[in-house]
């Protein structure tokens, strides 16, 4: 009877692998996710994420944290890290729920892209890192993966200036406005009145306000 009872379990339990299905995942990446900038634990992030959201399910940083069994915060830095490696972007539904697309992973798989082992690891003094940390210090918390490719579109797509963020920056946190947007349409005004320079920016900000300083009101 207990010979007959384990069978019934190993046929439950051989009915439950057939019905899981599979997760396809392409021997080109296997071979190459290093060379790319990827990780062992990167691929097996990658996985998971592909498994539910093949399902239709949502890969939240708590389903994630529970499956690899790591902590919840481990998740984020991991996500936010992909972004930043320009390994994974995020896309929202209507019903603003985050997505994670890997399409810049397999953009790099054909173009052949290599990355350097050191340009895995953040050094903390790159121009966009240092956006980053002031932002999350200004805020009081910290950036949420989509937030993280926000502003690397800033810096990839709208090409402002990083000195003109770390000001726009200051003009949302002296505003009482702590908002991604805000600093945004910040950008975004001085781009379109042709302010380039930290100089030309406190000049805006010196006419917005209905001051401007010559050498007469300076002395």
């Amino acid at each position: 009877m207990n010979k007959f009872g384990g069978m019934m379990t190993l046929d439950k339990r051989v009915q439950q692998y057939i019905q899981s299905g599979h997760t396809s995942i392409s021997n080109d990446l296997l071979l190459h996710y290093q060379e790319i900038g990827m990780d062992n634990d990167d691929l097996a992030l990658y996985l998971q994420v592909m498994r539910i959201q093949n399902k239709g399910d949502t890969a939240t940083p708590q389903v994630l944290a529970s499956l690899l069994h790591v902590t919840e915060s481990t998740v984020i830095t991991r996500l936010k890290s992909l972004i930043t490696r320009e390994l994974m972007v995020i896309s929202a539904t209507s019903k603003q729920v985050e997505t994670y697309d890997f399409t810049p992973v397999v953009e790099k798989l054909l173009q052949g892209q290599q990355v350097a082992a050191q340009s895995m690891i953040s050094d903390g003094k790159s121009v966009r890192r240092e956006i980053f940390q002031t932002i999350e210090v200004e805020f009081g918390r910290p950036l949420t993966p989509m937030e993280m490719q926000t502003i690397g579109h800033w810096f990839d797509q709208d090409h402002f200036e990083p000195e003109l963020m770390l000001l726009a920056i200051q003009e949302a946190v002296a505003n009482n406005a702590r908002s991604l947007r805000y600093i945004e349409t910040i950008l975004v005004n001085w781009k379109r009145d042709n302010v380039r320079t930290p100089a030309q920016a406190q000049l805006a900000k010196q006419k917005r306000r209905g001051v401007t300083y010559t050498y007469d009101n300076l002395f």
